[in-house]
């Protein structure tokens, strides 16, 4: 009876310790989208001011016409550099965040598939 209390409390302890870094590797992995999301902003509004600057150095409608089609393609391309990054940290925070968690049910289930056998 109290090798088996002893095995219960320890596979409790290793489900928690596999809860606890879970959250802990979301928490980090949280902190590391919102940091590139704020790096975004900067760099877009940084990108924004300089795009202000070269507008008032057009002289032609056509300079303008120009450098507008130009800032709009390096925009739509840095956006989706950028969405598709986050998009790959995000899988990646998942996986790694599930991945404690995974491993206990599999030794829960394969715990109880040795009882029952």
């Amino acid at each position: 009876m109290q090798k088996n209390f002893e095995t219960l409390m320890q596979f409790n302890k290793d489900s928690l310790d596999a809860f606890v870094k879970s959250g802990t590797t979301l928490a980090n992995g949280f902190e590391q989208i919102a940091k590139e999301s704020f790096g975004f902003a900067g760099r877009s509004f940084e990108s924004a001011i300089e795009a202000s600057q070269a507008f008032a150095t057009c002289k032609t409608p056509a300079e303008m016409v120009q450098l507008q089609t130009k800032l709009a393609k390096e925009n739509w391309e840095n956006m989706v550099s950028e969405t598709t990054k986050l998009s790959e940290l995000s899988a990646t925070v998942v996986k790694s965040a599930v991945e404690p968690i995974s491993a206990r049910y599999k030794t829960a289930f394969d715990a109880a598939t040795k009882a029952a056998a």
